[in-house]
C-alpha cells in the first residue's frame, strides 16, 4: 500500500494543482447559472420555461464551440512537452484564426435555430420570450470562442488559474447584470428574461477582452525568441480544425441526449421543462467538477505523451479516475439526501418541486457512469484520440439514450421522469466503451498523441 501511494502521490498531487482553479471556475460558472435560473424563476413559471427552452437550444452550438476549442489543448500540451517554442506560437495565433472561424458559423447556425423555433412544437406560451433572450445570447458565441482560444492555450501551458481569475471576474459583473437588467434595479430598465441575455452577452466581451490582453503579456517573453509566420499560423489552424471538428462533435453527441430532452419535455408539459431545468441546473454542478477532473487529465496526459512516457501516461489516467470516484460518492450522497430541499431553491411551484425532487434520484444513479466517462474522455483528448471515440459518443446517445427515453416517455408509461431514465443506460454504455478504447490503446508498444 505504501509503495502503491509513493507511486501515485505525485499524480495525485499535479492533477489537483492543475484541476482546483477549473474547479473553481467552473463553480464560478455554476453559480450564475443558479442565479440567473433563481432570478428568473421568480418572474414566473412560464419565463423559467422559456429560458429552459432557449438555453437548450443555445447549447447546440455553445456545446460544440467548446468541444472544437478543446483541440488547442492536446496540441498546445505536447508542443509545451517537448519544448517547441516555434510551434507554440504557431498555436497561439492559430488558435483566434480557427475560433474565429468557427465562431462566425456558430452564429450562422444561431440564425437557422432562431428561425425553427416556432416549428418545435413547444408550449405557445413561452415562444415570444424565448425568441427574444435567444437573440442575445445567440450573439454571446463569438466573444466566448475568442476567450476560450486564450483559456485552451494558457490550459495546454498549466496554466489554469488564468481563465479561473478572468471567468470569476466576469461572474460577479453577470449576476449583478442580472439583477440589474431583470428587475430594472439602479435607475436600469426593467428588461425581464431578455435582462439576462444582456448580462451573460456583456459579461462574455469582457472575459474575451481580458483573455486576449492577458495572453499577449504573459506569454510575450517566453515566445519571443521565436518568430511567427503566415504559412506556420495557417499549418496550426488547419491542425485545430482537424482535431477539433471531431472533438467537437464528440462533445455534441455527449451532450445532445440532455439537449433532447428538453425539448421533449416542452411535448410533455410547462411543469416538466420547469423542473427540467433545476435539474439540468444541478446535474451540472456535478459534471462542471468532473469536467474540472478532465480537464487537467488532458492536459497531463498530452504533456507526458510530448515527453513519450507512456508509462507516466496509464499511471496517471488511473489517478484521475481514484480521484473523481470519491468525489461521485459525496455528490451523489449529498443529491439524495436534499432531493426535497433543492428544487425549493429555485421556484414555489408545488407541482414543480415534487417532479423535480424525482428526477434528482434519477441523476443521482448515473453520476457514476457520467463522472467515470467524463474523465475517460479527458484521458483520450490528451491522447488527440478523437475519431473513434467521437463515433462511440453517437452510438451511445443517438442509437441507444434518445430512443429508450423516448420510448420510457411516451410509450412505457412514465412521462416526464421517463425521459431522465434514458441516461443512467446511455451513460454506463458510453463508460463502458471507452474503457475498452482505452484498453486497446494502452496495449499499444507506443502512446503518443496523433495529429
Amino acid at each position: 500500500m505504501k509503495r502503491i501511494w509513493r507511486l501515485y502521490r505525485p499524480h495525485y498531487a499535479e492533477t489537483r494543482r492543475l484541476a482546483l482553479p477549473v474547479i473553481v471556475a467552473q463553480i464560478g460558472q455554476i453559480t450564475v447559472g443558479l442565479a440567473d435560473n433563481m432570478m428568473i424563476g421568480r418572474l414566473g413559471k412560464t419565463e423559467l420555461a422559456a429560458a429552459a427552452f432557449a438555453n437548450t437550444l443555445f447549447s447546440l452550438p455553445l456545446i460544440f464551440g467548446m468541444g472544437f476549442a478543446m483541440a488547442i489543448t492536446p496540441l498546445t500540451g505536447k508542443a509545451n512537452g517537448s519544448n517547441d517554442h516555434a510551434e507554440l506560437l504557431s498555436l497561439k495565433n492559430g488558435a483566434f484564426v480557427a475560433n474565429s472561424i468557427m465562431a462566425a458559423l456558430l452564429v450562422a447556425a444561431c440564425g437557422l435555430l432562431y428561425s425553427a423555433m416556432p416549428f418545435m412544437h413547444q408550449p405557445e406560451s413561452i415562444l415570444d420570450y424565448s425568441r427574444q433572450y435567444f437573440s442575445v445570447i445567440g450573439l454571446s458565441i463569438v466573444p466566448l470562442m475568442l476567450f476560450l482560444s486564450g483559456k485552451q492555450f494558457a490550459d495546454g501551458l498549466s496554466n489554469t488559474k488564468l481563465a479561473m481569475m478572468i471567468t470569476l471576474a466576469a461572474n460577479v459583473i453577470n449576476i449583478l447584470g442580472n439583477y440589474m437588467l431583470i428587475f430594472g434595479k439602479w435607475g436600469a430598465p426593467e428588461l425581464g428574461l431578455v435582462g439576462a441575455g444582456w448580462s451573460t452577452l456583456v459579461a462574455r466581451v469582457l472575459m474575451a477582452a481580458g483573455m486576449l490582453v492577458f495572453i499577449r503579456k504573459l506569454y510575450r517573453e517566453q515566445l519571443k525568441s521565436v518568430a511567427a509566420n503566415l504559412k506556420s499560423v495557417t499549418a496550426s489552424a488547419r491542425k485545430i480544425i482537424k482535431l477539433g471538428i471531431p472533438m467537437g462533435l464528440h462533445m455534441f453527441s455527449e451532450s445532445s441526449a440532455f439537449i433532447v430532452a428538453g425539448i421533449m419535455m416542452g411535448w410533455i408539459s410547462e411543469t416538466g421543462l420547469a423542473a427540467h431545468q433545476i435539474v439540468i441546473s444541478l446535474s451540472t454542478f456535478g459534471f462542471m467538477l468532473y469536467q474540472g477532473i478532465g480537464v487537467s487529465t488532458t492536459i497531463r496526459i498530452s504533456q507526458l505523451a510530448g515527453r513519450q512516457v507512456p508509462s507516466l501516461i496509464k499511471r496517471a489516467s488511473n489517478a484521475s479516475i481514484q480521484i473523481v470516484l470519491g468525489m461521485v460518492v459525496v455528490i451523489s450522497m449529498s443529491f439524495v439526501s436534499l432531493s426535497n430541499w433543492l428544487p425549493t431553491l429555485f421556484t414555489t411551484d408545488v407541482e414543480v418541486i415534487k417532479l423535480a425532487s424525482q428526477m434528482i434520484i434519477v441523476l443521482a444513479i448515473f453520476q457514476l457512469f457520467d463522472a467515470i466517462q467524463i474523465i475517460y474522455s479527458g484521458i483520450l483528448r490528451g491522447m488527440a484520440d478523437a475519431t473513434i471515440p467521437g463515433l462511440l459518443t453517437f452510438i451511445c446517445y443517438f442509437i441507444i439514450t434518445i430512443p429508450f427515453s423516448y420510448w420510457a416517455a411516451f410509450h412505457g408509461g412514465y412521462n416526464e421522469i421517463g425521459i431522465w431514465m434514458g441516461f443512467p443506460v446511455g451513460l454506463s454504455i458510453c463508460a463502458l466503451m471507452f474503457h475498452f478504447r482505452l484498453s486497446y490503446l494502452y496495449r499499444k508498444p507506443v502512446v503518443r498523441v496523433q495529429v
